[in-house]
């Protein structure tokens, strides 16, 4: 029984998880990221519709479940029915028709996604939406804890200190768990690098200009020039997530002046930043080098 619940909140949790995903999308508001972002609404309402149909013991007509066998779970809730058709409609839209919607299309289907996802969990599992912590992903312990931190700071609608604890997360990702610097150095050692460059790099190289003018602007410039190197070789380690990163500090360096009423939002876009990036180490297994 346990498992059976384990495994149910496991798919709730990615379920929102692909939902937060497509909130990010919300937030971009170019073209491209307006037609992703209902495609995952969909695809986070599908996954709990099954999750619903299962519990009623509804089964599907052929080998697996259409969107019309799912609808049927939804029976004690006409008013979401309405509103998941919709969204589904518009789905096919984008995907069949290549329509682009109105940001206030997509800004209507994320809350009314919100809307059913709340009530499923509470009236259907009796689990919380709150409740289901994206970390819960995170194999790190460390990292679980500080991202976990930051969503229950988010849950109590303490978005600064949310964003702030974000932060903690980042940097203990990139260096105290992941030591990405390290690692990024070593690629730039190995790669498109001679020994004029390692010989510069070098703790040694300043050394020979001790007794000169020379000596501190050669011992900066060794240093800089590998931080340098490192800095953007770091930069590859975020790959896709690079403006999500600059985003982020933005909101960082501007945390004190940040519009309350953007607030919710800005928190939401670093939860879910150092949860893509932290996942993406993960799979890639940077934390286990």
């Amino acid at each position: 029984m346990k498992k059976s619940k384990d495994n149910l909140i496991k798919r709730l949790v990615l379920a929102k998880k692909i939902y937060s995903h497509g909130c990010t999308y919300a937030l971009n508001r170019d073209l491209v990221s307006k037609m992703l972002s209902l495609h995952n609404f969909d695809n986070a309402v599908e996954i709990i519709l099954k999750c619903v149909a299962e519990k009623e013991k509804i089964k599907p007509k052929g080998k697996y479940y259409n969107f019309g066998d799912l609808l049927k779970g939804l029976k004690k809730y006409p008013y979401f029915k309405t509103q998941i058709e919709g969204l589904h409609a518009q789905r096919n839209l984008i995907q069949h028709q290549g329509d682009i919607p109105d940001i206030e299309v997509v800004l209507k289907y994320k809350n009314y996604t919100e809307d059913f996802f709340k009530e499923i969990c509470k009236k259907e599992f009796n689990i919380l939406y709150e409740d289901l912590y994206l970390s819960s992903l995170i194999e790190n312990e460390d990292l679980k804890k500080k991202v976990l931190k930051a969503e229950k700071t988010f849950n109590k609608e303490q978005y600064k200190e949310c964003i702030r604890l974000c932060d903690d997360a980042v940097i203990a990702a990139t260096f105290d768990v992941g030591d990405i610097f390290y690692k990024a150095g070593i690629l730039t050692s190995y790669w498109g690098v001679d020994e004029e460059f390692r010989r510069v790099i070098n703790n040694n190289y300043s050394k020979k200009y001790k007794e000169t003018k020379l000596y501190d602007l050669a011992k900066d410039l060794s240093k800089a020039i590998l931080q340098g190197f490192t800095a953007s070789t770091v930069m590859q380690f975020l790959e896709e997530y690079k403006m999500d990163f600059l985003n982020h500090r933005r909101r960082i360096d501007n945390l004190q002046i940040l519009p309350e009423g953007e607030l919710k939002n800005y928190a939401q876009s670093s939860l879910n930043f150092i949860i893509n990036i932290i996942l993406k180490w993960q799979e890639e297994g940077i934390f286990n080098i």
